[in-house]
């Protein structure tokens, strides 16, 4: 993979009105009939960079994107980018990507390739496993305890799994990820799915527990249909990034300490 690096983005929508006419702009240009992946990349706003995933909230408040750019670029450099490419429409809150379960199917030509397909009235598929995708924004309050729960966690794995779709089972019952991006810093997300009937409140109710107190968290429902490149949101993609990742842990301590290190997840990193 060529050298990059990778930011999460936070959209929220401060001009409801001027967002959605962005959006209806970036239609009506592919929706072409001539346009292709290629092309549609080539467009000067975009300044070579490239989104590989694109979701708005359920309310339509709030919208998350992943964005590949050059290798080197930094935090302020994309800041700058990113809120001229939304044209003030959103408070843009900037995420540099250390490290990522779940990550690898998602790229540039798969989301313009879903894009064009929607300007030109063919809805996404959305997500795929699932018929409900949540994302959790995990506010680290204890660092060294997250870390020993993601060394349990990885314990857990090397114990209890022998497929990498067993992975999944470390999580509450209905409950599934597909996505984990680490961040520098103290903030991390997680993208689960759920069954049908499964409420925010149950949500974050099961992230409060799984985290124990280790964590402020922050849960929205997400709307995949209108969304670009979630179909390649994967639960299996993430299950064997995370068995590859907890193969590679290194535990220091018991893994019920605080000390307790580990070495850090597959998947892109911030440069690579």
């Amino acid at each position: 993979m060529e050298n990059c690096t990778y930011f999460f983005v936070e959209h929220v929508v401060t001009d409801k009105q001027g967002w959605d006419k962005l959006r209806t702009s970036w239609y009506n240009i592919y929706g072409a009939e001539d346009i292709t992946a290629d092309k549609a990349r080539s467009y000067p706003e975009w300044e070579g960079n490239e989104c590989v995933l694109s979701i708005p909230t359920i309310d339509d408040k709030m919208a998350m994107a992943l964005w590949k750019m050059r290798s080197g670029t930094s935090k302020d450099e994309f800041q700058a980018f990113i809120d001229r490419f939304v044209c003030g429409y959103a408070n843009n809150k900037v995420f540099q990507v250390e490290h990522a379960l779940g990550a690898k199917k998602l790229d540039a030509r798969g989301f313009f390739s879903d894009l064009i397909n929607a300007a030109q009235g063919r809805q996404s598929p959305g997500y795929l496993d699932a018929p409900t995708l949540w994302m959790s924004h995990h506010c680290i309050l204890d660092r060294e305890g997250f870390s020993a729960l993601n060394a349990s966690i990885a314990d857990k794995i090397n114990k209890t799994c022998t497929t990498p779709s067993d992975c999944q089972t470390i999580f509450p019952a209905g409950h599934k990820c597909c996505l984990a991006l680490f961040f520098t810093g103290n903030d991390m997300v997680c993208f689960e799915s759920t069954t049908e009937g499964v409420t925010y409140d149950d949500v974050k109710k099961a992230e409060d527990e799984f985290t124990r107190g280790m964590s402020r968290n922050y849960v929205y429902q997400m709307d995949t249909a209108k969304g670009i490149n979630a179909f390649h949101l994967s639960e299996d993609n993430w299950s064997q990034d995370a068995m590859t990742w907890a193969n590679a842990t290194v535990k220091t301590a018991p893994v019920d300490s605080t000390t307790a290190t580990m070495t850090t997840p597959v998947g892109i990193g911030a440069s690579q």
